[in-house]
């Protein structure tokens, strides 16, 4: 069971990118004892060399698949059971899409959505009732700028998004007055394995080549897919973060005494985000995207 000082944080998605850079960092604070989550844990190699001497000591490393109610209780109830609380959770665990809007299936949307949004949302269901009887707890969302800025042919990833900015601005209201926050951290784009596992995921891949999909499309849609991914590339790399930079966000967050809703975790994004929100239309916004693709 964690020191009584220690505040028990549990994080999902660690096997790489921001989850495995968050928990390390956390882990290495003597403030924190963190339980990093992975579905297979055959892929936790990484995690291990990279939490060194917090292994086991202030990281410890469980499977958790949220895409699975049994995997969900099941977890749960070992780690209150164990650890008595849980303090922090940090719902990292994503999947992505890229490509033609008429392409991805119906399989492909429903398991986006079952990690992205269901999963999520019914680990934080069962941890909000714990948070709410002990009357503290920070829930954090890792979402994306994508749940506040449209990014043509990746729809279901950032729709999943959206949904989440959703469930946040509802909850947050609320579980103040649980003493509970709630915050979404909005990343732009981080230099991680998550996109080369949108190919692995068979939802297309971000590229300025023709893919199986585009065949399944009209040559428009195909040029304008080709051409947005090539005009973003230089947009990508000017605003490209690591996994670490986020990692701090995140830590920071925790230690804010009073921690904003939403987060974006980086000046680029900030002002980013302040551009389209106040363009009520999205006519703007819409216009310039559509310059990208020509």
């Amino acid at each position: 069971m964690a020191d009584s000082s220690q505040k028990v944080v549990v994080i999902t998605g660690c096997s790489s990118g921001i989850g495995l850079d968050t928990a390390v960092l956390l882990a290495k604070d003597e403030n924190f004892k963190v339980i990093a989550t992975m579905r297979n844990l055959q892929k936790k190699g990484n995690l291990e060399k990279a939490a060194g001497e917090s292994l086991n000591k202030s990281l410890f490393i469980k499977e958790l698949d949220i895409s699975k109610e049994e995997s969900i209780l099941k977890f749960l109830k070992e780690a209150y059971s164990t650890e008595g609380k849980i303090d922090i959770l940090i719902n990292n665990a994503a999947s992505g899409q890229n490509g033609p809007f008429e392409c991805v299936t119906l399989d492909q949307m429903q398991a986006l959505f079952q990690t992205n949004f269901f999963g999520t949302a019914r680990i934080t269901q069962e941890v909000v009732r714990k948070m709410k009887e002990q009357k503290s707890g920070h829930i954090i969302f890792v979402s994306s700028l994508g749940g506040i800025a449209p990014v043509p042919f990746n729809e279901f990833y950032i729709a999943s998004k959206f949904a989440i900015e959703g469930l946040v601005g509802c909850m947050a209201p609320v579980l103040r007055g649980f003493n509970v926050s709630v915050t979404s951290v909005e990343p732009g784009p981080v230099q991680t394995a998550f996109i080369p596992n949108i190919k692995q995921n068979s939802q297309g891949e971000f590229s300025d080549k023709e893919t199986e999909q585009d065949l399944a499309v009209d040559e428009k849609t195909t040029a304008m897919r080709l051409a947005l991914n090539k005009s973003y590339a230089p947009l990508l790399a000017n605003a490209m973060q690591t996994g670490l930079d986020v990692a701090e966000v995140i830590k920071k967050c925790i230690y804010d005494e009073k921690p904003h809703v939403r987060i974006q975790t980086s000046s680029a994004m900030e002002e980013m985000v302040k551009e389209i929100l106040v363009d009520p239309t999205g006519d703007k916004y819409t216009e310039r995207l559509f310059s990208l693709m020509q």
